[in-house]
């Protein structure tokens, strides 16, 4: 099993010049914990998460260093920490460091890099755009299945889910959504959002024409940029 058996397809993103504020309402929003950085030309510089945002002046929980450790802290660390705690764009609190996964890398190899990083998810990336996300959610989602129906056609619901995968990643109009496909015993569960009631209804007759398809139960919301 692969990165683009279980990822979500697509991915809300920001960018480096960003308010940290418009960052906090699209994680708050669409219930996710991270958000990919990216380039006006969509290539992947940084990812910003919760645990970015813990030390905030606003919320009272600046570190309030003491005056000796301050005293063995160079001025170019307490610049830094300076500016991830007052900071007003992305740019100031991101993690630049990031690490990416692509369509074909193991999820063995997913689980090891988020243990050995501490991380809850990666970008899945195809010639340095983000067209997806792997999260520890994908991965208790793919864990439930496999352990609730032993018997179940594995193989068939993942070729079943790349027609789809496949189908979408080449469409123009599919740039920008963010959807999650589960497959099981042919019966394809779509969530996530998408910008108009059209591209929603272009995602569900991509899955109802999959090959081995024998039910779509269309969940996708639209959820329009504020």
């Amino acid at each position: 099993m692969k990165a683009s058996d279980i990822m979500t397809i697509g991915a809300t993103t920001v960018r480096p010049d960003s308010t940290i504020a418009h960052a906090a309402r699209l994680m708050v929003g669409r219930g996710i914990s991270g958000l990919p950085v990216v380039t006006p030309h969509g290539k992947l510089v940084g990812m910003i998460t919760e645990h970015d945002l813990l030390r905030r002046k606003e919320l009272g929980t600046a570190d309030h260093r003491s005056h000796w450790l301050g005293l063995w802290l160079d001025a170019d660390t307490l610049a830094h920490h300076y500016a991830r705690e007052h900071g007003r764009r992305v740019e100031d609190v991101m993690t630049r460091d990031v690490v990416s996964v692509g369509l074909d890398t193991p999820v063995n190899e997913i689980v090891d890099t988020m243990e050995t990083r501490g991380i809850k998810r990666v970008p899945v990336v195809r010639d340095e755009q983000v067209i997806g996300m792997v999260s520890r959610a994908n991965l208790l989602s793919v864990l439930a299945r496999l352990m609730g129906e032993p018997s179940q056609p594995v193989v068939s619901d993942l070729a079943i889910r790349k027609s789809i995968v496949d189908e979408l990643t080449g469409r123009d109009w599919a740039p920008g959504v963010m959807i999650d496909i589960l497959v099981r015993d042919g019966i394809i569960t779509l969530k996530g959002t998408v910008k108009t009631e059209h591209i929603r209804d272009a995602i569900r007759v991509v899955a109802e024409n999959a090959p081995g398809a024998v039910r779509v139960w269309d969940n996708i919301r639209v959820v329009t940029d504020s």
